[in-house]
């Protein structure tokens, strides 16, 4: 499947934050008139977390509802005691709020056919350390 990137950059100043928006509410819409409400997908994050937190994980969600989590390396149900587990709407939550946030830098990347983030990494503040993360979400499939 072929990849829309979308990078930005906060330090590029209010004409590029701008366009960040504009892209997130066009992927947004893209995802909303979609209409998937059953669908599953790989997802991981990167983080100075847990290890709980970071494994990828595969995850199932019916009439939006996130409804199973399992570890992708052996398929045993993944722990929540150090982390949510998002939705898709959810990582469309966390673009926008980095976004009104004004962090340093945001790299999304979205799906060129659904419009949901594959990717986002975020940078709090550059010079800060440990506050910098990644979400990776793929292999998307609707489910019947």
């Amino acid at each position: 499947m072929t990849l829309a990137a979308f990078t930005s950059c906060s330090i590029s100043g209010p004409s590029a934050r701008r366009d960040d928006e504009l892209e997130l509410a066009r992927n947004r819409q893209r995802w909303a008139s979609a209409s998937v409400h059953d669908y599953e997908f790989d997802f991981q994050r990167t983080c100075f977390c847990p290890s709980e937190a970071t494994q990828q994980v595969h995850i199932v969600v019916r009439e939006d509802v996130i409804v199973s989590v399992v570890r992708t390396s052996d398929g045993h149900a993944a722990s929540s005691e150090y982390t949510v587990w998002p939705r898709i709407d959810e990582l469309f939550l966390d673009v926008q709020r980095r976004l009104e946030e004004h962090v340093e830098r945001l790299d999304v990347t979205y799906d060129e056919t659904l419009g949901y983030p594959r990717s986002i990494l975020a940078d709090i503040a550059l010079m800060a350390v440990d506050d910098e993360y990644a979400l990776t979400a793929g292999n998307l499939r609707r489910l019947p």
